[in-house]
Order: structure tokens, then sequence, then C-alpha cells
């Protein structure tokens, strides 16, 4: 019988509609990342009654996934159906094993940082309308998370300590002072609303800082004192997400060995490339004998910034022409005709973030997908420009971004895409899609340093940053395994990222709240650089470049381990 209409296909295909429906009624905020906008006015349902609901439905769809026969799908299905396996059993081993949802600090801002994607989207009155009636939701999404909180307190269940320090002292107060502004927005962004609609909006914003202002105090008071141990998630549980999250069968001991390997090169290449760039700078030494020698002649590089705050757009949009241009001529990445890229400064509450990508949502192919910046001078050293805008814009994020967009945006259920959004996948500790997005970005990093695409010095910006994705391999693996204590991930980062200790701290609880996101950088690249070189080899004279990479977007966010069985005939 064909595939294409077998009865097995034919029962998958109504599992992943159903799936995908009742999978975004549970994450609203999701679905509004994707560009669909029925739900754009709601918020998670944290209550003890939806989670149970919620736990019952992956328990449900994973039993029946787990009953499929794979070998009677055809291979996008089969695709499909590994993207559903990963969430259903990350979700309920997660509620059952781990009760996360107890210790989950994250979810704490989660309702802001979903505002800033769908603000940054919003073009009417209608849509701001539905921003105020999501705000409007807060008090009570904040009541339910204190609820949990409450009841981790109580069970043990407790997060890190230098986490919830971290949001009640540094994340919440930039949150609180954002809500005083959001009833301007809409003026800034060229929408008029009625002044029945303004009032709304400006209730929703009083209310939602009011609530965030107590849920300030409720960590404050109610957790923090509770929370004395550091929080890791331990060999086992890092093996397991390893596997199940990523695909990965490597054991810890073998990644941190790549990472090592990588590390030890890339130092090799910073101290050769800066003794070059030094021979041609006045005043420089001559040789440079260690690594700190090269990050001072660095930091000297640093020093040189757009003169004015309203001169960074300008630069970064030079620099995406520029490398748009290159990657043309050599033939690299294609890039589609009429591409629209937006550039804009980062909204205000956003904080510790130079630049970023908000993807071009996938299933409303009316927008666009944005490059925000911080719109501070100093805060971008023209020496990494390069760096970011090959990262995020073209040929990084954006790019592969509007590739998705445009293969995927008529596809009825694109379960491949659940959790690609960077907060989403932070809410929930779900990664595995990051293997692919923040892989390839830093894949492409590396190929455009490979091609010659940046001058010597942003060359060792670029040779910097695979250092330090290194490092953040074996720190990350580190910590959460035992084999690292805090303080020793901090001098390990000290000592060989170069970095200030003060740096380091921050690198450190962020791998405490969001632990492997770090290792997907540079795993993933590594698994890129492995598939286009064996691609090379097999397909010799045939191989063009462009289009490998056209058929990695064709495929969507997928594990590049698992590409190889698609793109690799003896895989």
């Amino acid at each position: 019988m064909n595939k294409a209409s077998s009865p097995a296909l034919e029962t998958f295909l109504r599992l992943r509609a159903s799936f995908f429906e009742r999978y975004l009624e549970t994450q609203p905020e999701e679905a509004t990342t994707l560009g669909l906008h029925h739900l754009d006015d709601r918020l998670k349902d944290l209550s003890p009654s939806a989670l149970g609901d919620e736990y019952a439905f992956h328990r449900e769809v994973l039993a029946r996934l787990e009953h499929l026969s794979p070998g009677e799908l055809p291979p996008e299905a089969r695709l499909d159906r590994l993207a559903m396996l990963d969430i259903t059993r990350f979700h309920v081993h997660t509620y059952e094993e781990l009760r996360g949802h107890r210790r989950n600090v994250e979810l704490s801002t989660y309702p802001h940082t979903m505002l800033q994607y769908q603000i940054g989207q919003a073009e009417t009155a209608g849509d701001w309308s539905a921003i105020a009636s999501r705000a409007a939701r807060i008090p009570t999404f904040l009541q339910q998370q204190e609820q949990l909180l409450a009841e981790g307190v109580a069970t043990r269940e407790l997060p890190d300590p230098h986490i919830v320090h971290d949001f009640a002292e540094d994340h919440l107060p930039v949150i609180e002072r954002y809500f005083e502004h959001l009833p301007a927005l809409p003026e800034a962004h060229q929408v008029t609303l009625s002044a029945a609609e303004a009032r709304q909006l400006q209730q929703a914003s009083h209310e939602a800082q009011r609530a965030f202002a107590a849920h300030r105090q409720f960590l404050r008071e109610r957790v923090l004192p509770y929370t004395h141990v550091p929080v890791v998630l331990g060999e086992d549980e890092y093996q397991w997400r390893l596997r199940y999250m990523f695909g990965l069968t490597a054991s810890p001991e073998e990644l941190v060995r790549q990472a090592e390997d990588v590390l030890e090169r890339a130092q090799e290449s910073i101290l050769q490339l800066s003794g070059q760039l030094a021979r041609e700078l006045p005043g420089a030494p001559s040789t440079l004998s260690n690594l700190g020698e090269a990050r001072a002649l660095l930091l000297g590089l640093e020093t040189e910034h757009p003169e004015r705050d309203e001169d960074v757009i300008p630069l970064y949009r030079e620099l995406i022409a520029r490398a748009e241009h290159f990657v043309h001529e050599q033939e690299l990445f294609n890039v589609p005709e009429g591409l629209r890229l937006g550039l804009k400064p980062l909204p205000p509450g956003m904080v510790d973030v130079r630049g970023t990508n908000w993807p071009a949502p996938l299933l409303d192919p009316r927008k666009v997908g944005w490059f925000v910046l911080a719109p501070m001078a100093a805060a971008h050293p023209t020496v990494w420009a390069a760096l970011l805008a090959v990262h995020e814009g073209i040929p990084g994020h954006f790019l592969q971004s509007v590739a998705w967009q445009r293969a995927f945006s008529e596809h009825p259920a694109p379960v491949r895409f659940l959790l690609v959004t960077d907060h989403v996948a932070m809410a929930r500790g779900h990664f595995g899609p990051m293997l692919n997005i923040e892989g390839y970005a830093t894949y492409a990093e590396e190929r455009m340093r490979r091609a010659g695409f940046y001058t010597a010095a942003e060359a060792l910006t670029a040779l910097v940053a695979r250092a330090l994705r290194a490092v953040r391999v074996v720190v990350d693996i580190g910590l959460h395994t035992g084999r690292m204590t805090d303080e020793a991930a901090v001098r390990y980062l000290v000592h060989h990222a170069c970095m200030p200790e003060p740096n380091a701290r921050r690198e450190v609880l962020r791998y405490k709240r969001i632990p492997l996101q770090a290792i997907t950088y540079l795993l993933g690249a590594l698994d890129f650089e492995r598939l286009e070189e064996d691609c090379r080899r097999e397909r010799g004279s045939r191989f063009n470049e462009a289009r490998f990479h056209d058929e990695l977007f064709s495929f969507g966010p997928v594990s590049p381990s698992l590409l190889r069985r698609f793109m690799l005939t003896g895989a």
C-alpha cells in the first residue's frame, strides 16, 4: 500500500492536527510568536487543574505516538512524529519526575517577555487591544505562579537562591518601570487608539505594574529566605536531556573533550592573529605570549564605537548589506529576492541585550523578521558588530527564519517549530530546536570567517566567540553534572575566557537558569560543520554550497545530527 494514503499516516495526521491545536491552547503566547493571532489576548493558565489537564494531554499523546510504527510513515511525517515525541516526553518527564513547575522562576517574567514579541509586531488598534487584554491577565498569572512557588517551598522543591535573588533585584524592577511606559507605546508606533482603548491599556498597565511589584516582594519574603542550596540537574538528568532533548548519544565527558579540543585550537589561532595585529598597531607589543595579552589587545580595539546613538542602526544596515553582497559573490548562501529585514531599537524593558533577532512569524507571511538593537552607541564596539550582524541577520537567524516562513507558512500543523522562540524555550526549559537554530547561526559565523569575510580585527572577535562557546560547553556540563562548583566555574571562565570576574558570575548564573541552552551554539555548529564536510566529500563536483544551505533550511529546526539520515546516502 502507498504510504501517502496508508491508515497509519491518516491516523498520524489526525493526531498531529489535534495535538497542534490543543498544544497552542495551553501555550497561547507561543501561538502569537508563530504568527497565529486568535489567542493574542490570553496568557497561560497556571492553575492546578489546568496544569493537571495539560499533563494528562501530553501523557495521552505520548502513548499514542509510541504506539505508532514510524516505518509506516513517510519521511516528513516521521520528522513530525519525532518532534512531537520530544515535546510530550519532556513534558511528562518534568511533571512526573522533577515537579519542575513548582520551582520554575522563569515563569515570573514570562508575560513581560512575551508581550515584547507581540508589541514588536503590533500595527493596528486591534493589535493593541489584544495587548491590553493580555496585560490585564498578568495579575492572575502572577498569583498562580506564586501559588506554585509556595507549594515548592512547602515540599522543599526549591529554586536556586542566586536565580531568585537575580529576578527579585534585577529583572523585576526593570519590568515594573516598563509598565509605566507601555501606555505611550502605541503613539510611538504610529497607532492611534480611541479614548476607551487608551483607558483599557492604561488600566491594564497600572494593574500589571502593581502585580509585578507585589510579586517581587513575594520572591523576597516568601521564597528567597528558604533557598539555601544551589540547584543543578545532576548527571542522570543531564544525560537524559542530552539524549531526549537533542538526540545526542555522546557522554558528557566526550562532549567536554570535543569542546576542549575546539578551545585549544581557537586559542592558538587567537594568539597567532593577535600577534599579527599587534605588529600593525602603534605602541603595541611586537609579540604576544598568552591569552591575557591577546585579550588586552582586543580591549583596545573595543574602544571604538559609533559616534552617536542614532548611528547604531545605520552601522548594522551597512554590515548586513556587506554580508549579503559577500555571500552572493562567493555563492555561499541564497538570499531570496525581495527580502525584507527590519532593524529597530530594542523596546524599553529589555536589558543586557546588545542585539537580538525576532524571527519572521512562521505562519504570518505578511510580517517581517526584526533585528532589534540596543540604541546606545557605547554598547556596540565596531570590532564586534560584523559578527553580530552575521549571527542575527544575514546569513544567520534572520535568513534562516525567512526561509522557514516561505517554506512552511501554509503548513496546517508545523509541530517542528514549537519551542523555537528563546523565551518560550526558557519558560519551558526545553531547548531541543536550539541545537539547530543557535548551532546554525554559530556555524554561519565560522563559515564566513573561513571564507574571508571579516577584517583581521573582526576575525579575532569571531575566534574569541568560538573559544567562549567552547568554554560554555565545559562549564555548563561541569556545573550540572557536579564536576564543577560555582566558584570553580567562575575561575575557569576567568582563566580560559579571559573574562572579568563579575561577567563570569553572570555567565554562571545564566547556565544555572537555563541548563543546556549554552551548549547548543558550539555543539550544533560542530554537527553542521561535519555535515557540510561529509556532503562535500560524498557529492564531489556536484556539491553546491548555496543549495546545501537551502537543503538545511528545508527541514526546519531539526537536530543537525538527524539531518545526516536525510542528506547523506550512507547515513
